[in-house]
């Protein structure tokens, strides 16, 4: 149980759908506290108040002329990206390709950042929900094949792989916290594909070495 209840903010400029996705929140979370702003510039002074929790965003927002663009949710994610690392993410869109352009920003951001196609069935919301609060890091394919490891998850594949380090002694190496490595060996998973292994009888961690030495990156 959390010792407080889990704050969330849903950035979306349908009421209904707004509405819909803090009820969906409270279904993970019954104590939650569900905030709604309307527009991404609402969001942005909402984030001065208080870092939530999660944030939940929809990429595509009406402009007066009646027509749809993108151009300021994704002008709030630059600004997250800048200003809040660690803030956990769910993209709630069904154009997750407007990011591709973000994708060397989402390389470099340490909260969790999980996208959700609104297409797919709610329950795959609440678990990206989770994924999101738990710092994990789940893309479509049409980003994914666009990532790159930065230099803090080279060092952390580093200290892994060639010194052998428990989470813990990487986290004090690196004078971070241990959720933050945790969060650094599970983008590495996603991004060395590692996470798409199925054998039960390898270990992960042993697959993300062998992985990164075959890709020349130890």
């Amino acid at each position: 149980m959390n010792a407080k209840p889990l704050r969330f903010l849903v950035v979306e400029d349908h009421p209904e759908v707004a509405q819909n996705n803090c009820d969906f929140l409270r279904k993970f979370d019954s104590s939650a506290i569900c905030v709604i702003a309307s527009t991404p510039q609402e969001a942005i002074q909402r984030l001065k108040i208080e870092t939530p929790d999660l944030i939940v965003l929809d990429l595509q927002f009406a402009l007066p002329s009646g027509s749809q663009s993108a151009k300021s949710s994704l002008e709030l994610l630059e600004l997250i990206f800048n200003t809040y690392s660690y803030l956990n993410i769910l993209i709630y869109s069904s154009e997750p390709a407007w990011m591709i352009k973000l994708v060397k920003s989402i390389n470099h951001h340490c909260g969790g950042f999980v996208v959700v196609n609104k297409m797919e069935r709610r329950r795959y919301f609440l678990e990206g929900v989770e994924s999101a609060l738990n710092g994990e890091l789940k893309l479509p394919r049409e980003l994914r094949q666009e990532l790159n490891l930065n230099d803090k998850e080279l060092e952390v594949l580093r200290l892994l792989c060639h010194e052998s380090l428990t989470d813990q002694a990487i986290a004090e190496h690196l004078y971070i916290s241990l959720r933050a490595v945790q969060n650094h060996i599970q983008h590495l998973k996603v991004k060395l594909g590692v996470d798409e292994v199925k054998q039960k009888d390898i270990n992960t961690r042993v697959a993300l070495c062998m992985t990164a030495l075959g890709q020349k990156l130890l």
